[in-house]
């Protein structure tokens, strides 16, 4: 079985914290092609790697994501992306007339959910494809997006916790034990959540 990676030549975590582009290793042609394929538009981090499993491009926000897998305390890319890396790389190996892609969950120890979909890049400048990973925290992006959702109510700090664990599916009883309140606690913020919800759709 070949390997994308040796443990030696692992790309570095904190390489890509000073983000963005690593363009010492590219040619000017590589380097334009990477800034103008717009990569940061994709919701999520962002990575591109060689075949050769070189690491030339990585968003701001990546490292922060990343030390959220067990494997990434050590500065070095984790196991888990260059495992995905790996499988992509030896799918277009065995199969190379098929358009790979792939999409991964991962549940951590403490029950945050990193999405990573995998393909295929075809950059202009490369002689080969180069593989693209997209790494999407989801419990901070369900987190924006009920965040989103009530911009305007005038919920209090404490409604919008109540108000999250409740769009996470928490039962009172769950959302009582995380936050370390009373069950009737959670109810009366809830009850004040819906009365503000009512008077904005009112208003609108």
């Amino acid at each position: 079985m070949s390997t994308l990676f040796s443990s030696q030549s692992a790309p570095s975590l904190r390489k890509a914290n000073a983000a963005s582009l690593h363009s010492a290793s590219l040619t000017s042609a590589q380097a334009a092609a990477l800034k103008n394929t717009s990569l940061e538009t994709h919701v999520g981090s962002v990575l591109v790697f060689t075949e050769e499993g070189t690491l030339i491009y990585a968003t701001e926000n990546l490292p922060d994501r990343l030390k959220k897998l067990a494997a990434a305390g050590s500065g070095t890319m984790p196991q888990e992306i260059l495992l995905i890396c790996q499988m992509l790389k030896q799918c277009r190996s065995r199969f190379p007339s098929q358009n790979w892609a792939m999409e991964f969950d991962i549940f951590t120890k403490a029950a945050i959910a990193l999405r990573i979909r995998s393909r295929w890049l075809k950059l202009e400048g490369f002689d080969q494809p180069c593989i693209l990973l997209i790494v999407e925290d989801h419990q901070q992006m369900m987190q924006d997006i009920v965040l989103d959702e009530v911009q305007g109510w005038g919920l209090t700090p404490r409604e919008q916790e109540v108000w999250l664990h409740h769009q996470a599916g928490c039962t009172y009883s769950q959302i009582a034990e995380q936050l370390f309140i009373t069950i009737n606690t959670v109810k009366k913020h809830m009850r004040s959540v819906y009365a503000k919800r009512r008077a904005q759709d009112t208003a609108c």
